[in-house]
């Protein structure tokens, strides 16, 4: 909750500028940082004491859970976002499905951090979710630099950048927090400092997050990120697959939660085909169309000409009637026709036995256009 208040800190000023025309004094400006900082400060706490008391694969999806709640509930009341049905039906599966994890997941175990960060496969991971974060950080912090030079970032993979950076760092954070407790010494320095960089990290991130991303897709993704990670992470490093007080319900409980993330973003994978069917079933009619349009575009020349086009009966084009004129203007070039959309149509015997007629060229009379309309 806390988190997403500190992200609304920033998101709703820049809201009511873009859309409302609002213009905050300075003063205003650096109320509305300040209590972002304070936010961000007081979450990262609440987050690192909460992972000493669990599993993170327990810690975070619960997390995950009440910062989407909040942020449908203060994006929402603030007006800064509508959310449909479908994304509150997915918010309320998350947080539902969040509350049966400490009954079917792992529990509390006491553990040798040292020894577990030393293992193979965990110094492996923890290198790749390292370098992941140093990556995309370097970016965020260079996209900080522009945005207070120019006010916007213009790249256009800032989405999934900040997205890995913000995912990376926070699961490194959790880790990090978790380990402080359980070492001293020269290892307690290095996770101290590790966290503290990473909260500098994500707090950077949040900024650009605020301003510079859709929150209706970068929430869900970055709670999808956090869960699937977290739960790996507990699974290598933290060794959660001893404690997991049953597994088939663990996994289940996890699909549910990603199920209910996928429910909330925008994202629709299964649809995928049956757009390409119906963009090529449109396709399909506009070029019938086209063709149509040309065969009608030849009969008007060929009008132009001096013949009458009987054959758009054949064609299935048909006009609506305009008004008609003036005796007088019906006698007229065949100028006056065109001014008046006139609509020609072949006798019924024409039709029924499939023969095209062609009328006399030229001018066209009044006796002949009657007895053509008739």
């Amino acid at each position: 909750c806390i988190s997403v208040l500190a992200i609304v800190a920033l998101a709703y000023p820049e809201f009511r500028k873009s859309k409302h025309n609002v213009k905050y004094q300075p003063t205003t400006e650096k109320m509305f940082f300040l209590l972002n900082i304070i936010c961000q400060i007081v979450a990262g706490l609440s987050s690192a004491i909460a992972s000493w008391f669990g599993p993170v694969s327990i810690v975070v999806p619960i997390n995950v859970a009440a910062q989407l709640l909040s942020n449908m509930f203060f994006f929402g009341i603030l007006g800064i976002e509508k959310f449909p049905k479908g994304t509150r039906i997915g918010t309320y599966f998350v947080a539902t499905a969040s509350l049966l994890l400490p009954y079917v997941g792992p529990t509390v175990q006491d553990q040798n951090v040292i020894e577990l960060i030393t293992q193979p496969s965990a110094l492996i991971w923890t290198s790749l979710l390292l370098a992941a974060t140093v990556l995309s950080g370097y970016f965020c912090l260079v996209w900080v630099n522009e945005k207070q030079k120019t006010g916007v970032v213009k790249n256009k993979y800032k989405a999934p950048i900040l997205l890995i950076a913000r995912v990376c760092a926070s699961v490194l954070s959790t880790t990090a927090s978790k380990a402080l407790p359980g070492v001293s010494g020269i290892a307690f320095f290095l996770s101290f400092i590790l966290f503290l960089a990473l909260a500098i990290l994500i707090f950077f991130v949040a900024i650009l997050q605020a301003t510079e991303v859709d929150q209706g897709s970068f929430v869900p993704f970055s709670s999808c990120g956090n869960i699937v990670l977290n739960a790996i992470t507990g699974l290598i490093i933290w060794q959660d697959y001893l404690v997991i007080q049953s597994s088939v319900c663990y996994s289940i409980v996890m699909i549910q939660i990603l199920m209910g993330v996928y429910l909330i973003s925008s994202i629709d994978v299964l649809s995928s085909s049956a757009d390409q069917s119906y963009a090529l079933s449109q396709s399909v009619k506009i070029l019938v169309a086209k063709d149509i349009a040309d065969q009608r575009g030849k009969y008007l020349a060929s009008f132009a000409g001096g013949s009458i086009p009987i054959m758009l009966a054949n064609s299935n084009i048909e006009e609506e009637d305009e008004e008609e004129d003036d005796e007088d203007n019906r006698s007229h070039s065949r100028s006056v026709m065109f001014d008046n959309k006139m609509l020609f149509y072949s006798q019924k015997n024409a039709r029924l036995n499939g023969s095209v007629s062609n009328q006399p060229s030229s001018v066209i009379n009044g006796s002949e256009y009657g007895s053509i309309v008739s």
